[in-house]
């Protein structure tokens, strides 16, 4: 295959690279019965998490823009359920021919470090197409509660011991295992609160039905701008410019937390070379641009592209560092 050839492939739509494959492979009929309204076929991004929060608004972000880039529709999928095995089970069964992928977040590798069975491999059921960024989690609280620093809301849980816990977005969330590391570290009794996403879960933050979060700080943002929730430390070990005088875990006492949550694509196994080349392509394109990260910072999120090789370097190797925050906060699958 000549290069002018694939850099024709790379710029057709999804339909069209699917009936080039179909032709170099030799199948006539498929060549003959060329469907015209094909390029109108949508493209799914299965998300395994319902609508609402930053996975959510990330996606569609991105969605919009193949759209516009391919010239086809291109949709967000919400597959919520089972910490997001449902979807991303979806997602891995799905056939190989471009038109589905995964939005994968830390959670896919998390999952088979909680459960004793989760119906996909990452690494053997997807290929990896791009990291789109770098997710901090933020210790919230309702800007109602008279805590303004972790000292004093470590304080005043202790101070009522059986009166307080903490929310995440689901078992086996990175909300949870922060959450959870968290309580054991400060040696507090708070009880986890799952939620079935981030929006249930902050309506009763901001209502007070909950003491606090440590999730995603894009989720938390509008409402820390709308002065109705309060962020009292970042993960990871630099500070955001979206929150200046916010300390990191580690300068408010409390190592341990420098692992960050990431977003990325991911296609089906056994997905053709030049499609997998052809989503990467659109993805650098766009994850690399002023567009994107003007976008991002006003979600206090960083941009982070990785290519294929580069991002699956880092699944194999946050593994590990997963496995380890797991076991310190003692987090099991419920």
């Amino acid at each position: 295959m000549s290069n002018r050839t694939v850099s024709r492939v790379l710029c057709a739509p999804l339909a069209t690279v699917a009936l080039f494959l179909m032709c170099a492979v030799g199948s006539p009929p498929a060549c003959a019965q060329v469907d015209n309204d094909a390029s109108d076929r949508p493209v799914r991004l299965v998300l395994p998490y319902p609508p609402g929060g930053s996975t959510d608004a990330v996606a569609r972000l991105i969605t919009q823009y193949l759209a516009i880039d391919w010239k086809q529709p291109v949709i967000v999928d919400n597959r919520p359920g089972a910490s997001g095995m449902i979807g991303t089970e979806i997602a891995a069964r799905a056939p190989a021919d471009g038109y589905t992928a995964l939005f994968a977040i830390t959670q896919n590798i998390q999952n088979p470090l909680l459960y004793p069975k989760v119906p996909y491999d990452l690494g053997k059921d997807f290929v990896p197409v791009a990291r789109i960024l770098t997710a901090p989690s933020g210790l919230a609280v309702s800007a109602e509660l008279p805590v303004r620093n972790v000292q004093q809301l470590v304080a005043l849980i202790r101070s009522q011991p059986g009166h307080h816990s903490y929310g995440s977005t689901g078992v086996a969330s990175t909300a949870h295992i922060y959450g959870a590391l968290f309580d054991k570290t400060a040696l507090l009794d708070a009880v986890h609160s799952p939620y079935k996403g981030a929006g249930p879960m902050l309506s009763d933050l901001l209502g007070r039905r909950i003491t606090y979060t440590v999730m995603d700080v894009g989720s938390l943002m509008p409402h820390v701008a709308a002065g109705k929730l309060r962020i009292l430390a970042v993960s990871g070990t630099q500070h955001l410019p979206a929150l200046q005088g916010v300390p990191t875990f580690a300068e408010a006492g409390m190592p341990g937390f420098e692992a960050l949550a990431w977003m990325g694509i991911a296609l089906p196994a056994g997905t053709p070379p030049a499609i997998q080349k052809k989503w990467s392509a659109s993805l650098q394109k766009y994850l690399t641009s002023d567009a994107f990260a003007s976008a991002m910072a006003g979600m206090a999120l960083t941009p982070g592209y990785l290519g294929p090789d580069e991002f699956s370097a880092q699944v194999r190797r946050d593994t590990g560092i997963w496995r380890n925050i797991i076991r310190t906060a003692d987090v099991r699958a419920e």
